[in-house]
């Protein structure tokens, strides 16, 4: 679907210097007025870790510098923030309180992870191309390296012979299962979620295309892949949109996968349900203010990318609200404190300089009860804690390859109340 037209867009950059701010949202009423104009009211947010100019102290005192490396939630709000330094990778854990550790990571550099997830003992997984898991400890260790050019195995039953293009989501569910969303992205192009256990791996989702067979929406593989009907067998769908699929997200009703145009959920007797389903664009309205309902999630398509140099998609879900958040990909949006898209609520001087720095991101919908809603634009990156949405925006104070000019911040935005 289109994004909003009365916002100036911008491309993304490559992945280059900035501040990440990193957003998140949980369950409080979101309008309140900045300034005189009844029209112009802000997202309004909290600061919980950057943001502040000391090196020890609680997380919204602390200057967090280092390029952007990933970010995680665990269900009880506790969040890893990954970054690069000019000395290695670093693990931000912030817990509710406000007691931050930083933690240097051994085996692992240079690495931006598409998502990550949070398992119960506090090691966190990353797809980040490869698979990845980081213990609580900041030891890494692949647990996937990807093949490309050799012949793909999306049918393999173990990982030491399981061959992938890229891992671009990972989720782990309540049962502590790891799941990745994968692509084929050369020969039989294809887009799949495996099961990982150890070195057993499972396909869950998603089939190699046959000889000869057509790729398009046509295809009824194809189609059911996006929306399909009652009883589709999550293993009997194409998902040929390489660079529009493979994020992933769980909660009791399964497991949520972006498929290119839509959003489906694998059950648990291994059937799709339609989420977000392509079926009538022209039924959604145009965003014009945050949690406004734009028409039926069932009848949005989601916005796509040519390459994946450009922005990506993400998803997550809030379990214990029941929404499902996700992102557009392709045009981005500058700058997100326009109008009623504008960030509020910063109390130091170093937050609002932080805020009035970020750059065009991403746009953010949310869908709950069947409906969908826009929520903040200038969002790099989403992951979720079971009441809280957190959202990952960058600016930059100077020389993009200087790692100290990077800034990290994570904020709360103010959610409206459940009815």
């Amino acid at each position: 679907m289109s994004g909003f037209s009365s916002l100036p867009r911008a491309r993304r950059r490559a992945i280059f210097g900035g501040v990440i701010v990193i957003v998140a949202i949980a369950g409080f009423g979101i309008y309140s007025m900045a300034s005189d104009d009844s029209t112009d009211s802000p997202l309004n947010v909290d600061f919980v870790l950057g943001g502040g100019t000391e090196s020890t102290g609680k997380g919204n005192q602390l200057a967090v510098q280092g390029k952007f490396g990933g970010l995680g939630a665990a269900p009880d709000g506790t969040v890893y923030l990954f970054t690069q330094g000019a000395d290695g990778m670093v693990m931000w854990r912030t817990e509710k309180s406000g007691t931050t550790e930083q933690i240097p990571i051994s085996g692992m550099d240079g690495v931006t992870a598409e998502q990550t997830s949070v398992a119960s003992d506090g090691s966190v997984y990353l797809a980040a191309d490869d698979l990845w898991k980081v213990s609580p400890e900041g030891k890494a260790a692949k647990v996937i390296d990807v093949c490309e050019g050799k012949e793909p195995t999306p049918l393999a039953t173990t990982v030491s012979e399981f061959c992938t293009g890229q891992v671009t989501g990972v989720t782990v569910a309540k049962d502590g299962a790891v799941y990745i969303g994968d692509q084929v992205n050369w020969g039989r192009h294809g887009s799949y979620v495996h099961k990982v256990d150890g070195d057993t791996i499972e396909l869950v989702a998603g089939r190699p295309p046959e000889d000869g067979e057509s790729l398009k929406r046509s295809n009824l593989a194809v189609r059911n892949g996006i929306n399909p009907p009652p009883g589709t067998k999550a293993k009997d769908v194409l998902v040929p949109e390489v660079t529009n699929s493979g994020w992933l997200s769980s909660d009791k009703q399964g497991l949520y996968w972006r498929t290119g145009f839509g959003i489906v959920r694998i059950n648990h007797d291994g059937t799709l349900s339609p989420f977000v389903g392509a079926k009538s664009p022209n039924e959604i309205s145009e965003p014009n203010v945050p949690f406004d309902n734009v028409g039926r999630a069932l009848d949005a398509a989601i916005a796509r990318n040519a390459t994946s140099t450009e922005p990506r998609g993400d998803l997550a879900v809030l379990a214990g609200r029941d929404e499902v958040y996700y992102s557009e990909a392709g045009e981005e949006y500058s700058p997100p404190f326009t109008k009623a898209y504008r960030w509020g609520g910063s109390e130091t001087a170093s937050q609002k300089k932080l805020l009035e720095n970020s750059v065009a991101g991403k746009l953010i919908y949310r869908v709950a009860d069947g409906q969908l809603a826009p929520v903040i634009v200038g969002a790099q990156a989403i992951t979720a804690s079971d009441d809280a949405l957190y959202v990952a925006a960058e600016s930059n104070d100077g020389d993009k390859d200087n790692p100290e000019n990077w800034n990290t911040a994570v904020v709360q935005v103010q959610l409206p109340k459940k009815n």
